[in-house]
């Protein structure tokens, strides 16, 4: 009976063995440590306030003074003259870029990384928002933010209730839909509704975000326009510049390429750039075109304008983009056909009414009523034919006319089958 009892005890222990070395381990190896409580992700820091806003003229011009980065420089009114003159001289010195794409494409080459492009424009010509539209949007010089002045920037200015200084960011706000853009058009954009184009400021916002571009406002809130105008209209041109940095730095990540659309006034060297970053490329572009009567410098241009065109006048980084648009605009008759055989590749072939002088890429050109083929290569080029400036496109493996008759001018693209 001893026998068989041990058989069975020794075969129950070895059947147990395996359990004891795990409990044995269990008691040797390293104390179980209890988890942490998860941590609780920081706050993202609060950024510092604003400087007090001014109360008195003298105040207004000590706070200005402080936060001016870059020496104000005087540069000279673009007047009539002046325009023409740089439009000649560019079209001479191949500095004469026109359309859309050729713009888009030089300001691109023009604008590294950290960049602001300031677009001056008037109030009173819709067509100047336009042509913002398609150079600040994807098809542009590739600009990661917009600024417009037409939307409030919040602001945080020390002493000043907030409600005082709420800016437009939520009617801004991508998938925020157009109804509270067009709502805050309605209720403050004077000019919009005075000359009918409430619709375009919402097309903008509209177009610039399905291409990826940040929009921001910029302006000074309301009822901070009326304290800035009680401290003095001298100061407040200056104020709402600098209120729209300040939000500015807090709103764009860097370094980023920054699309600014303001009044005429505020991009002059005295303007908004004096308060803008030192380390940034800073290009000003005064934009004429599409003013009710050709009022202003516009209508007494000379020239008239098949396409867009932007040359460069006295300043520092400092274009014109003038615009076919209104009393400038020329009659243009475009139109596509297919290349024949034994017909002429990379060139274009000119013709006009009367005996001219064309300017073509840098070189001239006399232009009679006999057509003359010119080699040129594909692609978008800027002419300038006594008092018309435009462009012209030669398609890849084909040719173009072009032919100047009194106030119309006709385009022909020749393009192979594909």
């Amino acid at each position: 009976m001893l026998g068989v009892g041990l058989g069975v005890t020794l075969g129950a222990l070895a059947r147990l063995l395996p359990i004891f070395a795990l409990a044995l381990a269990a008691c040797t190896g390293p104390a179980a440590v209890a988890p942490r409580p998860p941590v609780a992700p920081r706050p993202p820091p609060v950024p510092a306030a604003w400087p007090a806003f001014p109360v008195s003229a003298p105040g207004a011009r000590e706070l200005l003074a402080a936060h001016t980065r870059r020496p104000a420089r005087i540069e000279p009114m673009l007047t009539r003259g002046l325009l023409e003159a740089s439009l000649r001289a560019a079209a001479r010195a191949n500095q004469l870029v026109a359309g859309d794409d050729a713009i888009g494409a030089f300001l691109r080459a023009r604008t590294p990384r950290q960049s602001f492009v300031l677009f001056g424009t008037y109030h009173d010509a819709p067509a100047q928002i336009v042509a913002f539209r398609r150079l600040a949007g994807a098809l542009g010089f590739g600009a990661t933010d917009a600024v417009i002045e037409q939307f409030h920037a919040a602001g945080r200015w020390s002493g000043v209730p907030a409600q005082h200084q709420a800016g437009d960011d939520a009617a801004l706000g991508r998938g925020a839909g157009l109804g509270g853009v067009i709502a805050t058009q309605r209720d403050h954009d004077h000019a919009a509704w005075k000359y009918d184009y409430l619709e375009e400021l919402p097309a903008l916002v509209a177009t610039l975000q399905a291409g990826g571009v940040r929009v921001h406002g910029c302006d000074l809130p309301t009822p901070l326009q009326a304290s800035a105008r009680a401290v003095g209209d001298a100061a407040l041109a200056g104020l709402r510049e600098l209120h729209c940095v300040l939000a500015l730095a807090e709103q764009v990540r860097s370094p980023s390429k920054v699309a600014m659309l303001w009044g005429a006034r505020h991009v002059a060297a005295d303007g908004v750039q004096r308060f803008l970053p030192t380390d940034a490329t800073v290009i000003a572009i005064e934009v004429f075109g599409g003013r009710p009567a050709g009022d202003g410098v516009e209508g007494q241009l000379g020239f008239r304008l098949a396409g867009p065109v932007l040359f460069p006048v006295p300043g520092r980084d400092r274009f014109a983009l003038v615009l076919p648009a209104g009393a400038l605009a020329v009659r243009v008759d475009r139109a596509r056909t297919a290349l024949s055989a034994g017909e002429p590749t990379a060139t274009l072939r000119v013709s006009s009414e009367t005996d001219l002088e064309l300017w073509l890429d840098g070189s001239a050109e006399p232009v009679g009523d006999e057509p003359r083929d010119l080699p040129l290569a594909a692609g978008q080029h800027a002419f300038l034919a006594r008092d018309v400036a435009g462009g012209v496109r030669v398609p890849e493996g084909g040719f173009t006319e072009l032919h100047l008759a009194g106030g119309e001018v006709r385009i022909v693209e020749h393009r192979p089958v594909p």
